[in-house]
């Protein structure tokens, strides 16, 4: 495969302004049930129109970029990119798999890039470089805040606005030699497994239910919690995730009706002791 990189030309620039001058909106499209999906699908509208001259192709590339999405906001740009390469490649060469290859692209780099992100620019940068500010501004120094300023917000918009210009290049070089290779099947197969462990991991972490249940059975303690955890690590919670997404999906019950019957459940299961 060729590791030549191609120039940018004045379109693929202006496109890339775009890109990053309109995903500073993304966070203020948050939505609960989609995050930052219904962000990421306007970001994309107008490059996607560009490509897109056909009405039904260009809504149904619309609708695949409205779809559950969630990362850091420094790396947004660099997704964008490379799925606009890809949007590009498929407008002139029509991809028999383009939401699969996009789908599985988006769910399996957005996880690791948003770690990557908050865990360097939110969880460290920023707090040396407001340790270093505050320093200053606590002496009564005007170069206090100045100083973060510069420190933070250079270097997180610089990954920012060049990440698209990267995510353009990897994507513009590679697409269409892998896809012919039978590359791009192996990474989308492989960004998708890497979305499901993470979909895993983040259920443990962020659904924080457990059986309060603890009596004797024969003479002997039983406690129901201890039990499961022995089995596997947060089979609730992932059991629970799984039968929400088979009444999403196939018994086509709508997000309102799902998250009040989680919240009365809830409360009741709560209240008398079962669940906590």
């Amino acid at each position: 495969m060729s590791t030549t990189t191609n120039s940018l030309t004045k379109t693929d620039k202006k496109n890339i302004h775009s890109i990053f001058w309109r995903g500073f909106t993304v966070m203020g499209e948050m939505t609960y049930v989609r995050m930052q999906g219904p962000g990421f699908g306007w970001t994309m509208m107008p490059l996607l129109r560009k490509l897109y001259k056909n009405d039904d192709d260009y809504y149904a590339a619309v609708a695949r970029h409205m779809q559950y999405f969630n990362t850091n906001p420094v790396f947004l740009p660099f997704l964008q990119g490379i799925v606009y390469s890809m949007e590009k490649q498929n407008a002139e060469k029509p991809m028999p798999d383009i939401e699969e290859s996009v789908q599985g692209l988006k769910v399996g780099l957005m996880g690791p890039l948003a770690g990557l992100g908050d865990s360097f620019f939110t969880g460290t940068w920023r707090v040396i470089t407001t340790g270093i500010g505050l320093g200053l501004a606590t002496q009564g120094n005007i170069l206090g805040p100045l100083l973060f300023l510069v420190l933070f917000h250079v270097p997180y918009y610089f990954v920012r606005y060049y990440g698209g210009v990267l995510g353009y290049k990897v994507g513009a070089n590679y697409i269409s030699e892998a896809q012919e290779s039978g590359l791009l099947s192996s990474i989308t197969k492989g960004c998708s497994l890497l979305g499901l462990t993470m979909i895993g991991a983040m259920t443990y972490l962020n659904v924080p239910l457990k059986f309060s249940v603890v009596t004797k059975l024969g003479g002997v303690p039983f406690n129901l919690q201890t039990t499961l955890d022995g089995i596997l690590k947060g089979l609730l919670p992932l059991g629970v995730v799984w039968l929400l997404i088979w009444l999403l999906r196939k018994k086509k019950i709508s997000t309102t009706w799902i998250l009040i019957g989680v919240i009365v459940i809830s409360a009741v299961l709560g209240g008398l002791g079962i669940i906590k």
